[in-house]
């Protein structure tokens, strides 16, 4: 039985307009605006080797906890995005948060003790709200958090104060920002609209993201911006999986900012000196270098001592044009995504030499298979349904998925192993199959005579059935061969509201559907015979290739999940 938990759509919010802040546009420190000098001749090693580093086209990575925004220093960090000194962004959730603030209305910050007091503290509405929704929406087409966040700012014309985002330059440049949470330590993950299964997917990506950039560090910078628990520890693991692909990653630069005076930072410390708890002493400064490189611990306020290391780079760094590394910012013909599936590529292929009048097709096939194998690699669901013949391609179409289609697909060797001892396992380990999870709405009569009855409107069983089951990240599939079944169109606009990705497939005419779904196949006929011989042409060659991409290189002791 799961343990009572409280029940977050419940919980009340307020317009973010009334909130006080703390910080606004007046305290952010710009290239221009005057500094305190820092004296510390390691903070001008360190500038000499992120100048070196680039000079020779090796990466800098930044990891931000949430000061470095909160103290008014975006603009900095924007202006060594645009001069191609930093490479990679990082943060945790807060740096977003008040970043997302700031670019929305000016100011951010509010007065947690007082807040606090009547539950009110990170209760805005607007911040939870747009930021949960562009996550989600984000994680429907394979989107890490920070790309994610990035876009709604950049694209979104209520953000007046871009200019002043992290995230928007980031994201307009190409350049990775990457946000690793920890569930439960930001306020947006308080609100009605938080989806954790979808925030915790965006982060994992970001984390793969990240360990990427790691697996190039050598020879490159990795600074520390305040970031003690989160930023050590996400990187401390990156490292260990570039090391373990086999990347050469051993001799490079760490520093650590931070307000905490360790000392002689470089002497090993027992488990009797509280510095040793300090993570970042361990998993930024001195571990990952043992094998080569050095790493720094700058003590000091981020107002001072990142405005004196940007302008020691700055001073002795000719601007570099920044390259994208963002894949869609030089849009690829849809078939340029198969360079990664080429066995679904040859199905498909295949299937329009046989069938030449569904290459109108290929664009949206391309589509529709992309989002389904993220759907179910991500530990998402299909939902389909259909009336009549077209409930019977449903059903059809489920049962292709949910076991093997073509190709044999046995169950973990470990789960063999715990089915052997119990009574009947030796047949559940032989005969069991991995599934592509597919659900068929429709199946179950007695909610569909309790919405018959209960409702004052009719077709809306569909609806009804997927707004309880479906969450953000799953796939929506509506067969209709006119394109104009109320029922399915009802149900194309609960997946919207639920931020899942639709599809439809309809006839030559398309009718409302092919305005409605995200993605549209439509079967070059108008008889609804023929529509329907089409389509089962089309959704066999999707099953087909599904079922060989996702299952290609899987041993028996893998899980394709």
């Amino acid at each position: 039985m799961p343990y009572p938990s409280v029940d977050l759509t419940n919980v009340k919010t307020y317009p973010l307009v009334k909130r006080e802040n703390r910080v606004a546009l007046e305290d952010l420190i710009f290239p221009a605006t005057s500094y305190k000098p820092f004296e510390n001749p390691e903070l001008l090693e360190l500038a000499l080797r992120v100048v070196d580093a680039r000079k020779n086209g090796k990466p800098v990575i930044f990891m931000m906890g949430g000061h470095v925004i909160k103290r008014g220093l975006a603009p900095l960090v924007i202006d060594l995005l645009n001069r191609g000194v930093v490479t990679h962004l990082a943060s945790n959730g807060a740096a977003t948060i008040h970043d997302f603030e700031i670019a929305f209305q000016g100011h951010t910050s509010e007065d947690v003790l007082k807040s606090l007091e009547d539950g009110s503290f990170g209760m805005a509405e607007e911040t939870a709200r747009l930021m949960n929704l562009a996550i989600q929406c984000g994680v429907n087409e394979g989107l890490g958090l920070g790309e994610a966040l990035g876009r709604l700012i950049a694209e979104d014309p209520r953000f007046m104060y871009r200019e002043n985002s992290v995230l928007c330059a980031a994201y307009r440049l190409g350049i990775p920002y990457t946000v690793h949470i920890a569930i439960g330590t930001d306020i947006i993950h308080q609100h009605p609209k938080v989806d954790f299964a979808a925030s915790g997917w965006a982060s994992g990506q970001d984390f793969k993201i990240f360990a990427r950039a790691v697996c190039d560090l050598e020879g490159g910078v990795f600074c520390n911006f305040g970031s003690s628990v989160i930023g050590p520890e996400v990187f401390l693991k990156a490292l260990s999986i570039a090391r373990n692909l086999g990347n050469t990653v051993k001799v490079f630069t760490t520093a650590n900012f931070d307000l905490i005076p360790l000392g002689d930072y470089r002497k090993p410390v027992g488990d009797d000196n509280p510095d040793y708890y300090y993570r970042p002493r361990k998993n930024i400064v001195n571990r990952p270098v043992a094998l080569g490189g050095r790493g720094y611990h700058i003590t000091g306020d981020h107002r001072e001592t990142l405005p004196n290391l940007y302008h020691q780079v700055t001073a002795r760094l000719e601007p570099i044009k920044p390259v994208s590394q963002n894949s869609t910012a030089h849009p690829a013909e849809p078939l340029d995504l198969f360079i990664e599936n080429p066995k679904a590529a040859e199905i498909l292929e295949t299937m329009l030499g046989e069938y030449p009048a569904l290459n109108p097709l290929r664009a949206d096939l391309v589509k529709s298979f992309i989002v389904l194998k993220r759907c179910f690699l991500t530990s998402g669901t299909l939902y389909l349904t259909g009336n009549g013949g077209s409930m019977s391609d449903a059903l059809h179409i489920c049962s292709e998925l949910d076991k093997a289609y073509r190709k044999r697909r046995p169950i973990p060797a470990a789960h063999k192993l715990q089915l052997v001892p119990v009574p009947g396992g030796a047949e559940l380990a032989e005969c069991l199959q991995v599934g592509l999870r597919s659900v068929v709405l429709g199946n179950n009569p007695a909610l569909a005579s309790a919405v018959e009855n209960d409702f004052s409107k009719p077709y809306l069983g569909f609806a009804q059935e997927l707004y309880a089951l479906g969450h953000a990240g799953d796939v929506f599939l509506g067969i209709s061969t006119s394109g104009n079944a109320k029922n399915i169109l009802y149900t194309i606009q609960t997946a919207r509201l639920l931020n899942m990705t639709t599809i439809g497939l309809t006839g030559q005419a398309g009718g409302l559907l092919a305005a409605q779904a995200d993605i549209v196949m439509l079967a070059p006929a108008k008889e609804t015979a023929v529509v329907q011989s089409w389509h089962m042409h089309i959704y066999h060659c999707l099953c087909e290739m599904l079922e060989a991409q996702i299952f290609s290189s899987r041993q028996d002791n893998e899980h394709p999940f």
